[in-house]
């Protein structure tokens, strides 16, 4: 499809799949230049001392026309189409579980990092959100602590929107599927000087879901999301420049379609659940930028606030019987600030500097509720196991249902300071070595309060019934505990550029992910309080109660580290026809932070698993075919194993780490043609098959899900300021898992989403 695109500035080079890359270099502002062409993508920035195209590690580069062809709406949306990069359904808004060659987290802790307009996302229940406009995403494998404020040991997702200084226009879409799905969106964008422009969006989503509750008839994931955004963008001179962005999201839907794993035929049940399970999220986000540059530097402020307010509910037994039910609350203010320096010459040597800080303000109430069949099928036999240690009658539990709440206020703060630098043409022309290093500090504290008290009678033989429950107090739990992490992290690479179209590169990084606390083992926690407060008193002469654990030995987790080794090569083995990137990594990991389910089947908490390793290889191909026809391929290999790890009870050494495909694999095909004396003056077709597996999903590797592929598929034509489209995902209906989960013991799943088809409008002007 054919843009007239006006640019007051762009110096790049158009490469064969049509993205043009842009280094900070400017033409002089009074420069007009007008370009028809396919698609251009700018790919500018404030903090690499390399160019993007040629840079000595692995990245992906996603652009506006690849985002529509592959249907991204989320980030989600992109797991598969970069290599060994895998992003699982969680089954709601709640978190993103993002794992990039087998690093990554499901619950606490951040393993990849998130911007967008160079703004960090603190938290991965702020991740999943619409994308809107974009300009370019950009997704870095492996430790970028060297340039980027927020430490990410798996790597960076970069997200760009369109500048109304740039781009002028109106946009607006609405999509239609089965299953009552709805995507609207609509933006202008206006420059209403040579200085001053502003945007202005909004969307609203739908969809009636694709799974029943067996138990009510009513769809268990129903989704209803709305929000809008306004940017401000202001050239205050020719050498200083400021924008504001504030977006504002409201999510309501139905969560956690869970339904019941058979072992035996492998196959998942319907979801069956009595008691409510959803997850309503509110979020503003707001950033505000400076930048100013010279001959010499760009100087670069980014500000940034977030606050999210979000209410969760689960059924967490997943099942008809009323066992006990989950309602977490969130609310953070956070708040960060990166400053950054890099070089702006045409010398062989460039060089950044950065300076982050932040403060992350949470807190969350998690109550847990034993409800009627929870309290006899799991806190009754408690106590019925004590007749036979000599207990002169049977105690009974006489609560209808049981609260145990849990009040956490958990605010975490923590400054870095970085450096990277860039030699080129080292003793030799095409030679260059990148060397960078950061210093970070960050501490966590935890402050933990709950109380809870659990009523018994006891009844002896031939007497009446006796209520206990003033005869020992009520169980109190008020904890403050803090941590200090510290960590120095360096970085280098060797590059060699054969042509400028070809280079290869091998690199050597430490990757870094603080400790935390574990809020999910609230109730298990207190449960134990409660059992030995209330046992204690009524125990016979030499029977000990084991007192439980202390609370910090319990809910808190150490850092993880790694070293991170890379070689690969980029190449346009065909001048504007075949690009290639080959890269093969090896990762060796101490600490391993891993997500396990706790013994009494209540939840999962995040605990440290000894040492584990990950070794693989990337391969992405991009081929014109011919003028219409352009193809890819992106593959990932990943081989991560525990090297040692014991929880007491099982050796797993030499397993799987669960949750890491082997094999993620994109194969895509498109076509756009331009016509003329025509009905259409365009017509476009794409069609994406998507792979994932052998994805273990526990650590004895006892469940796993073999690999499999869903093709999705859009076609389309354009006529003037209007494009229709028809389009499809998971065409095949192919039936697989999208996430494993326990409670009780028992394995659950939740099945990935079946075939979908619609139609889609697009209004441009």
């Amino acid at each position: 499809m054919k843009k007239r695109i006006l640019l007051t500035s762009l110096i790049g080079i158009i490469s064969m799949n049509g993205i043009a890359s842009a280094e900070e270099k400017e033409t002089p502002q009074d420069t007009i230049k007008t370009f028809d062409m396919d698609e251009i993508v700018v790919t500018s920035s404030s903090k690499e001392t390399n160019k993007l195209r040629t840079l000595p590690g692995s990245v992906s580069v996603l652009s506006p026309q690849q985002v529509s062809a592959r249907q991204v709406t989320s980030i989600k949306d992109i797991s598969s189409f970069v290599p060994n990069l895998y992003m699982p359904d969680y089954g709601a808004k709640l978190t993103s579980a993002i794992y990039i060659r087998g690093i990554g987290a499901r619950s606490s802790g951040q393993s990849v990092g998130l911007y967008v307009d160079d703004a960090p996302y603190m938290d991965k229940s702020s991740f999943d959100f619409e994308l809107t406009d974009i300009q370019r995403i950009e997704i870095l494998r492996g430790p970028q602590g060297t340039l980027y404020g927020r430490n990410a040991m798996g790597g960076i997702i970069n997200v760009h929107t369109l500048s109304p200084l740039y781009y002028q226009g109106v946009k607006a879409s609405l999509s239609y599927g089965n299953h009552g799905w709805l995507n609207s969106k609509i933006s202008a964008y206006s420059k209403l000087s040579d200085n001053f422009g502003l945007s202005l969006g909004a969307y609203y989503d739908r969809c009636d879901g694709f799974f029943t509750n067996v138990y009510n008839g009513r769809k268990a994931d129903r989704e209803e999301t709305a929000g809008g955004n306004l940017k401000l963008y202001l050239n205050v001179s020719p050498a200083f420049t400021a924008s504001y962005s504030v977006s504002y999201e409201h999510t309501d839907q139905g969560a956690f379609p869970y339904g019941l794993y058979n072992e035996a035929t492998k196959k998942i049940g319907d979801v069956n659940i009595n008691d409510e399970s959803s997850y309503k999220r509110s979020m503003l986000s707001n950033n505000l930028s400076l930048k100013y540059r010279n001959e010499s530097i760009l100087l670069t402020s980014t500000t940034g606030y977030q606050y999210l307010d979000d209410d969760m509910r689960m059924d967490q037994d997943f099942s008809d019987s009323s066992i006990f039910v989950l309602n977490q609350r969130q609310k953070q203010h956070a708040f960060t600030e990166e400053i950054s320096v890099k070089s702006r010459n045409d010398n062989n040597y460039q060089w950044s500097f950065g300076a982050y800080g932040f403060y992350n303000k949470l807190r969350t109430e998690g109550p847990v509720e034993f409800k009627e069949d929870g309290i006899k099928t799991i806190l009754q036999p408690v106590f019925d196991r004590l007749s036979g240690l000599g207990m002169p009658g049977k105690l009974t539990i006489t609560d209808e249902s049981l609260r145990i709440p849990g009040d956490f206020e958990t605010p975490s703060y923590g400054a870095a300071i970085y450096h990277q630098s860039t030699y080129d043409n080292l003793f030799t022309s095409g030679l260059s070595v990148t060397a960078g290093i950061r210093l970070d500090y960050e501490k966590q504290e935890l402050a933990y309060r709950s109380e809870a008290k659990m009523n018994l009678r006891m009844q002896i033989p031939g007497r009446p019934p006796m209520d206990l429950s003033e005869r020992y107090p009520a169980s109190v739990i008020d904890e403050k505990i803090t941590q200090d992490f510290r960590q120095v992290l360096p970085k280098i690479s060797l590059k060699y550029e054969c042509t400028p179209r070809t280079f290869a590169y091998i690199s050597a990084a430490k990757g870094y992910k603080a400790g935390g606390y574990n809020v999910q083992m609230s109730a298990d926690i207190m449960q134990s309080r409660m059992q030995y407060d209330v046992m204690k008193p009524f125990m016979p002469p030499g029977y000990e109660v084991k007192e439980p654990k202390a609370v910090k030995d319990v809910i808190a987790y150490r850092p993880e580290t790694s070293w991170n080794y890379e070689t690969g090569m980029k190449s346009e083995l065909v001048k504007d026809r075949l690009h290639v990137e080959l890269a093969f990594f090896y990762m060796h990991v101490e600490d391993l932070q891993i997500t396990k389910f706790v013994e009494s089947g209540n939840g999962r908490y995040l605990s440290n698993a000894g040492k584990a390793e990950s070794y693989g290889a990337e391969l992405s191909l991009l081929a014109r075919l011919s003028g219409e026809f352009t193809a890819d391929l992106n593959y990932g290999y990943t081989h991560a194993t525990f090297l040692d790890y014991n929880n007491e009870m099982e050796d797993y050494k030499g397993k799987y780490i669960p949750y890491t495909p082997q094999h993620t694999l994109n194969v895509g095909l498109q076509y756009n043609k331009l016509l003329r004396n025509c009905a259409a003056d365009q017509v476009m077709a794409s069609v994406q098959c998507n792979g994932a597996g052998r994805i273990y999903w526990t650590e004895e590797n006892r469940i796993s899900q073999p690999f499999y592929a869903t093709v999705n598929a859009q076609a389309g034509a354009r006529r003037g300021i209007i494009s229709l489209y028809v389009w499809t995902k998971n065409l095949t209906g192919t039936d697989y898992p999208a996430f494993y989960f326990e409670s009780l013991g028992k394995p659950y799943m939740q099945k990935g989403r079946p075939l979908q088809f619609g139609a889609k409008i697009n209004v441009s002007f």
